[in-house]
Order: C-alpha cells, then sequence, then structure tokens
C-alpha cells in the first residue's frame, strides 16, 4: 500500500479529526462514479490511520516493498491512465 498519510494529504502527527476531514474532503472530490480505484486508495488509506490504534498498527506493521507503479506515482505523481512503455520507464530511471 502507498502511503496512506500522502494520499489523505496529512502528515503523520495529524489527530483523529484532522485525518477525517481529509478523507471527506478527498472522497467529495473524488466519488468512485469517477475514478473507482482512486476512490478505493482513498477509503483504504483511511481505514489504516483512521484513529490512534490503527496508525499504531499501521506504523508498526505495514512496510512492504513499494511497488513499481508507487514509486513512479511518488516520483512523478499520477500517471496518465495509460501505462507506461518499457523504453519510457528505462529513460525516466536513466535521468535519476
Amino acid at each position: 500500500m502507498s502511503d496512506p498519510y500522502r494520499i489523505l494529504g496529512v502528515p503523520p502527527t495529524a489527530d483523529d479529526e484532522a485525518v477525517r476531514h481529509a478523507y471527506l474532503e478527498a472522497i467529495r472530490l473524488c466519488p468512485p462514479e469517477r475514478d473507482a480505484r482512486r476512490f478505493e486508495a482513498i477509503r483504504a488509506a483511511y481505514e489504516s490511520v483512521r484513529d490512534a490504534r490503527s496508525r499504531l498498527k499501521q506504523a508498526l506493521f505495514d512496510h512492504q516493498a513499494p511497488t513499481p507503479d508507487a514509486v513512479l506515482e511518488a516520483l512523478v505523481g499520477p500517471l496518465p491512465r495509460r501505462r507506461p512503455t518499457l523504453a519510457r520507464l528505462l529513460k525516466f530511471l536513466e535521468q535519476s
């Protein structure tokens, strides 16, 4: 999973109310009818950091290697709907 704090746009030190407010704002801007995949990512991010117990669990146990898509999204932001070609990805990695 990507960083839930980055998905919601809150710092890791945010309290319950700030996380809830960011979640409601995010789903208002991206309803499931517009982009179901993004909506599910927002919902999953909120579920993983919605209260102090969830944030502690996420901080202690949710450490997994990032996927190539997550790395690209962190570097260049959301990609267009089409997947990048291998040549384009290699060119990007050579520039980094």
